[in-house]
């Protein structure tokens, strides 16, 4: 007993040095540490939750979770300002917590009781006159999906009002993300990426608009119809925008941090009359653009009219200390909050307490209610879902049970039909309530592995094919249609795979005589042109030359010949018929923009560009590689260039502002051998002498998928996308033809407006 009092003595004290750290480091709230940790990019993770066991003593944090805490404390300065960068984990201001810790952890147990409670406001519950309600029917929720997500700490999450729509936004390892699903197919729809982390979800009530506050103080709104931004950012705030709300008509958005509510007009952008103030825990804004708040002040938590500025009725909940949930239902009648274990359902209208929810609801619970207000869903602290009946107070049948995890945030589709569960996890778990339907089986496990992997952005490989006696392979392409992947042999020959079934076809065409060929492509029209050797006459279907690229619709290509000559052609007969500016020569590797306007040449460490109709018009030069250029290409819309060297180093240019390189990209240990966009030009893909082949994101310049693809022994001389870009194929010196199944790729999104 004596132990157990000492561990709760040095636990309250412990926990008020925490507090006491806090006030000197400007008091900031629980929702603005969590969003210093997050955008710190030191993979620190601050719940709401954590935090508020932390600064309560109620429970030892682990010692991972306390150090984090620490740290983004002290990345505040003794004014409460933000310092440049959050103390390492080293640093020796940290060491006596750490020892604290320790001396703590032997003591004994690591959550213990709370005598005090937070006292809700004694009423007398209010009579309902009405006639007995219609029973609401007990719901059959059943496990529906576990979708992965590439977040493992999500903050919020939000039904469209007709229910095809699920957001969910969290911070993958260092990266925020928002992500779409449809959560009755269980199928990810879409991205909203290069934005800061959400803290905020709400659908307008015509499901065509999706508003996100985010940590850094402002709100944007989104097209859900394109994923893309539906005009500028909304400013205003300076702390995390943790709530934003949609009234009835769609018009207005009702936006707040911990100090300040804004209300925007979402057809103009414009604010709607002055800010209003006060930390919200809830809102509802009424049609005539009022807005009613669950509202806290020190240690009370009041109903407010935040437009007249009054309260409705005396104080709900006194002696507030620690996190407070609310939410209010669709019609604004009732307004339920949970604070320290109790969840209580007042009038709106009065202020008045309406009734008390049984213990089971349980401690810290987060809440959603059906559209109409019929069902309740509470989540505990622990993760227990149950649902109520707000009418009487009743539990509807018991506890959802079929999935565990640490998740502390809930969503209810419009219907009631739906439940979604998210937390710091990397899944989202989705109930459906369908009692009268069959249960699906479920996927094999198999299937499901292979969905996990290619929604964690894992390229996954199939089985290798093997050319004929093992010949070396060099360049390939896909058919537009898809059904033939043709790859160059190191012996000349010309060798076709169905990329499907990995079966190898009887289309086999041998090289020219004389000739070794390197180059390999189908013209943008899908339509075979034939075979040359330079200055030859035509031959088979399909093209091949040394190096070439077709310049789009212009009937052109433009090849490489003997000794590094560069042409343009005619594809009908093989005669030069576009310009090709004087000095260009020695080249190694060429490209041409789609729509036949420009092509480029590579000559040592200087990449020249000019356009092929018009000798009158100035060429470009682009020059920033330190090594020769031997790979190149455009991206499908003929904006990007991408060039690869021999040092490995790979570049990225927007031929718009050709000045200096967009991004640079590093990973290879060696020449770049070849490269590939993605047929929507998010992706790019570069195959190297050190055996791999590397996805790149052409919005941020970072990997796509979380390691390289690797598998070949040999050099990788080719790389091809299908033109669903679903896979990834690639040809290496050792022989053998490699494919990859591709995650999807982020959609609309990587090139936001």
């Amino acid at each position: 007993m004596d132990s157990v009092r000492a561990f709760s003595e040095e636990l309250d004290s412990f926990a008020a040095d925490l507090r006491r750290l806090r006030l000197d480091r400007g008091n900031r709230s629980y929702r603005e540490l969590a969003a210093r940790a997050a955008k710190s990019r030191t993979g620190i993770r601050l719940p709401v939750s954590t935090q508020s066991d932390a600064f309560r003593g109620d429970r030892l944090p682990k010692l991972d979770s306390l150090m984090g805490l620490v740290r983004i404390l002290h990345s505040y300065d003794e004014f409460g300002q933000e310092r440049a960068a959050v103390p390492p984990h080293n640093s020796p201001e940290l060491e006596p917590w750490r020892r604290r810790w320790r001396d703590l952890a032997a003591l004994g147990p690591v959550r213990r009781s709370r005598v005090h409670e937070p006292v809700a406001k004694e009423h007398v519950p209010m009579p309902v006159p009405a006639p007995a309600p219609v029973p609401v029917p007990v719901p059959g929720f059943t496990l529906a999906h576990v979708l992965a997500l590439r977040a493992d700490n999500n903050w919020c999450v939000a039904f469209s009002p007709d229910g095809r729509l699920l957001a969910v936004a969290g911070q993958d390892h260092t990266d925020p993300v928002v992500q779409l699903w449809d959560p009755v197919q269980g199928v990810a729809v879409g991205e909203l990426l290069n934005r800061p982390l959400a803290f905020s979800l709400a659908f307008s009530p015509n499901g065509r608009l999706l508003a996100v506050g985010d940590c850094e103080g402002e709100v944007t709104l989104w097209e859900t119809a394109t994923l893309q931004r539906a005009g500028p950012p909304l400013p205003g705030h300076h702390g995390p925008v943790d709530m934003v709300v949609f009234a009835a008509d769609g018009r207005t958005l009702v936006t707040a941090d911990d100090e300040i509510v804004h209300r925007w007009d979402t057809a103009t952008g414009d604010l709607v009359g002055p800010p209003l103030f006060g930390e919200i825990e809830a809102a509802f804004c009424r049609p005539d653009g009022s807005v009613l708040a669950a509202l806290r002040t020190t240690r009370t938590l009041r109903l407010w009219d935040l437009v007249t500025g009054g309260s409705v009725g005396g104080p709900l909940i006194e002696d507030v200390d620690g996190p407070v949930e609310a939410a209010f239902s669709p019609d604004g009648a009732l307004l339920a909050t949970t604070c320290g274990g109790e969840t209580l359902l007042w009038d709106t209208a009065t202020g008045s307490l309406v009734r008390k929810l049984p213990e089971a609801a349980g401690r810290g619970a987060t809440m959603a209610f059906s559209l109409d207000g019929r069902l309740l869903a509470t989540m505990s602290d622990h993760g227990t879902v149950r649902l109520w009946e707000p009418s009487t107070g009743a539990p509807l049948g018991p506890p959802l049970a079929e999935h565990k995890g640490p998740f502390d945030r809930l969503a209810m589709s419009p219907d009631g039909r739906m439940l979604a569960l998210c937390g710091e996890a990397d899944a989202l778990v989705v109930y459906h309530d369908e009692p009268h339907a069959a249960p699906s089986p479920s996927r094999p496990l198999a299937v499901r592995a292979l969905d996990t992997a290619l929604r964690k952005q894992q390229a996954v490989a199939l089985p290798p094919l093997s050319s004929v006696n093992g010949v070396a392979l060099r360049r390939l392409a896909f058919s537009p249609d898809g059904s033939r992947l043709l790859v160059r042999a190191n012996n000349g020959r010309i060798l076709t795979w169905d990329p499907a079934s990995g079966l190898m076809l009887s289309e086999s065409l041998p090289a020219p005589a004389g000739m070794l060929p390197w180059g390999l492509d189908f013209p943008a029209d899908g339509r075979p042109a034939e075979l040359w050797a330079p200055g030859g006459p035509p031959g088979r279907p399909v093209s091949l030359v040394q190096h070439l690229a077709f310049c789009g619709a212009t009937r052109q290509m433009a090849v490489i010949g003997a000794e590094g000559r560069v042409s343009v052609q005619s594809t009908a007969d093989g005669r030069g018929t576009g310009y090709v500016p004087d000095g260009v020569s020695d080249a190694l590797a060429l490209a041409a923009t789609p729509d036949g306007t420009l092509v480029a040449a590579a000559m040592g460490e200087r990449v020249v560009l000019w356009d092929a109709s018009a000798p009158e018009a100035p060429h470009l030069e682009l020059a920033a590689h330190l090594s020769t250029v031997g790979a190149m290409t455009f991206a499908p819309e003929g904006q990007l260039l991408a060039t690869g060297d021999a040092n490995g180093g790979v570049l990225l240019w927007d031929i718009r502002a050709p000045s200096a390189p967009v991004h640079p990209l590093s990973g290879h240990v060696g020449p770049v051998y070849d490269l590939a966009f993605s047929p929507q030009g998010h992706r790019l893909a570069s195959a190297g002498a050190d055996g791999t082949v590397r996805l790149w994101d052409t919005t941020t310049g970072r990997p796509a998928t979380s390691l390289p693809l690797t598998g070949h022994t040999g050099a990788v001389r080719g790389v091809a996308f299908s033109s669903d870009a679903s896979l990834l194929a690639s040809a290496g010196g050792d022989g053998t033809l490699r494919r990859w199944l591709l995650p999807a790729p982020h959609g609309p999104t990587a090139r936001p407006r």
